[in-house]
């Protein structure tokens, strides 16, 4: 179990590098009601992030005994998202850092539900580019945890991950009338980091997945890079 949460810790920290998520607190932040509204876009978030890990996780598994599908099939994946990995990182460094120079967008008027809908609404946008999460999941059904434990570091994930993003509602209960400075910055540190950095983290975990399955595909498993943590 340990080496499973080491392993998973820099993919967690690559996949919480979320532009848009932190778009969609901040957004929040700004209403007329800005904590119960930021906390029903991070729950709604943080549910439907969760279920859509869980419904993989279990197709995948379904799929595996139903098929009778051996034990390297969980490398052949690892390969299938170490590809994808390279390329979402190529993707990447050609589109550069884009992010405009602009103010955030506040919406005063924001109900719950609109929260609520935008919570889903991010996920739903950003789940196809989300790489680091299926690179998790695999690492995950790698380990060869049970039911209950497979479950509850799936969640312990989906909750590490939005605990940062939460702390902005503490910095805006602290320091409210600077926030939206601090916001500001915050936001185009995020961009710059997610554009700079992003597709070199992409390409070395893309390598230590591939490092990992070959390792295993051609009989060397004792070799492998995450064998040896």
């Amino acid at each position: 179990m340990a080496q499973l949460l080491i392993v998973l810790l820099p993919i967690l920290i690559a996949d919480m590098i979320n532009p848009v998520l932190l778009g969609g607190t901040i957004y929040s932040l700004g209403s007329r009601h800005p904590f119960i509204n930021t906390f029903a876009v991070l729950l709604s978030f943080f549910v439907t992030y969760f279920l859509a890990g869980l419904i993989i996780a279990v197709s995948l598994e379904t799929l595996t005994d139903y098929f009778h599908i051996p034990h390297y099939f969980d490398y052949i994946l690892e390969l299938i998202v170490a590809a994808a990995l390279f390329y979402f990182a190529w993707k990447q460094y050609r589109a550069g850092d884009q992010h405009p120079e602009e103010k955030l967008k506040r919406n005063e008027g924001m109900t719950l539900l609109q929260a609520i809908l935008l919570g889903v609404q991010i996920n739903i946008v950003g789940l196809p580019f989300a790489i680091p999460y299926l690179a998790a999941i695999d690492q995950i059904l790698k380990a060869g945890i049970n039911v209950v434990t497979t479950f509850f570091v799936l969640m312990l994930y989906n909750i590490l991950y939005v605990l940062p993003f939460a702390m902005l509602i503490v910095i805006r209960i602290l320091f409210k009338k600077e926030s939206d400075v601090i916001f500001e910055k915050i936001n185009l540190w995020m961009h710059h980091i997610y554009a700079k950095y992003m597709p070199i983290f992409f390409v070395i975990l893309g390598i230590i997945l591939v490092e990992d399955a070959v390792s295993y595909l051609l009989g060397y498993r004792e070799y492998s890079l995450l064998s040896l943590i």
